[in-house]
């Protein structure tokens, strides 16, 4: 990580402060009118007016209707030019790649989910994810000059300040600059990395339901965990926050594909049903919640559920006694399947957490599947709109 030194609070630095207090206001609270914007920021009108007036110059911002006025002209309403600018907001799974391409509130132009072969290798899921955003652009008749970025959301291990993917065993990569080499082929448009359980937390915080504590848990192939403390994902000292997943919760247990044995998420995600479903010889086609979900009819796969959702709530219970959030809001492909499952796993959180700690509430994220593209393209838009605290060396 490179050193950072905190920004002088000079008169230009204050300027810009106030800048983006206002901005951010307007595209999170518009429309709203300059006298509100005064009072909920505490600037003087005289300051509000001047900033307003460059933020319209620059067509960040578009005067949009009036409010109904307590006496003399009506306040005229500011809102957010959301099509300033366009992102993209990706999602690699593992024979498939989620594209979205977005205005600057996250909302959905245009989307598509482009398969790729098994194990491919990252040059040729690059050069395909490149090829259909410049598509997409022609096709919206946008150029390079009206996007802002891309974000990307992908598996395992992630470094978001150099943008590599250290590590992603669905993958099979190792050591991906993939930032830098879709920045390459894209005239050097900034590119953003996170983990996609943290894309769609991102996602969360701005469409969901409003909560400043809490943990979105993912539960389909694997097991991903995001925290949220006021309001704000915790990466953790290094960035490696959140590798719930690979907590061990059985001594010697199944072989997990990170090295280690017995974790968490080899009893409370899909390689359970594999790992399960063959010791207990059960036989199926594929081992995954579709697969099975659509046969939940058999005794022995409905217990397999049952096992599994058991599990989950053991760790549910963990978290729930470890960090005291509002809520757990999870999410993820097996939660389709969810009335297999998640009754066993409130129950049984139910019986092993703290009684202090009863007020969590144990819920299933009510949007849909576009919000972990919509998270991915938030990487650019809260980044495009963050105010630089910090001067690097």
């Amino acid at each position: 990580m490179q050193n950072q030194n905190m920004r002088k609070g000079n008169k230009a630095f204050i300027k810009e402060w106030n800048r983006y207090l206002l901005l951010e206001q307007i595209r999170l609270n518009g429309p709203i009118s300059r006298s509100e914007l005064a009072k909920v920021t505490k600037m003087g009108l005289s300051t509000v007016t001047n900033i307003v007036e460059e933020l319209l110059k620059h067509n960040l911002i578009k005067e949009t209707g009036t409010a109904m006025s307590t006496g003399g002209r009506k306040p005229i309403l500011l809102q957010f030019n959301e099509t300033y600018q366009y992102a993209f907001g990706v999602k690699i799974e593992e024979t498939k790649i989620r594209i979205a391409l977005t205005n600057l509130q996250a909302d959905i132009l245009q989307i598509c989910h482009v398969p790729f072969a098994e194990k491919s290798k990252p040059d040729i899921v690059i050069d395909t994810l490149v090829q259909y955003m410049s598509d997409m652009l022609v096709s919206q008749n946008l150029d390079d000059s009206c996007l802002c970025g891309v974000g990307i959301a992908a598996s395992g291990l992630v470094d978001r300040e150099t943008g590599t993917i250290v590590r992603s065993s669905m993958l099979g990569w190792e050591n991906v600059p993939i930032c830098q080499e879709v920045s390459k082929r894209m005239k050097d448009i900034p590119v953003f990395l996170d983990k996609n359980i943290n894309a769609f937390t991102l996602a969360e915080l701005h469409f969901g339901q409003p909560r400043k504590n809490f943990v979105c848990l993912s539960v389909g192939a694997g097991l991903g965990m995001t925290t949220v403390i006021d309001g704000h994902i915790y990466y953790g000292e290094f960035g490696g926050a959140g590798e719930f997943g690979h907590t061990t919760l059985q001594i010697n247990g199944y072989p997990c594909h990170c090295g280690k044995r017995g974790c968490l998420e080899m009893y409370a995600s899909e390689p359970f049903f594999k790992h399960e479903g063959k010791r207990l010889h059960i036989e199926a086609h594929s081992y995954t919640f579709e697969h099975l979900g659509e046969r939940i009819s058999k005794p022995e796969i409905a217990g397999l559920f049952k096992q599994l959702g058991v599990h989950l709530g053991y760790a549910i219970a963990n978290i729930i006694n470890t960090l005291n959030p509002a809520a757990i809001v999870l999410t993820g492909e097996g939660m389709k399947y969810a009335a297999h499952f998640l009754p066993y796993a409130r129950a049984e959180a139910s019986q092993n957490f703290f009684a202090a700690t009863n007020e969590t509430e144990i819920v299933v994220s009510l949007l849909s599947d576009d919000a972990w593209v919509q998270g991915a393209a938030l990487l650019v838009i809260r980044e495009r709109f963050q105010l630089p605290l910090y001067e690097r060396e």
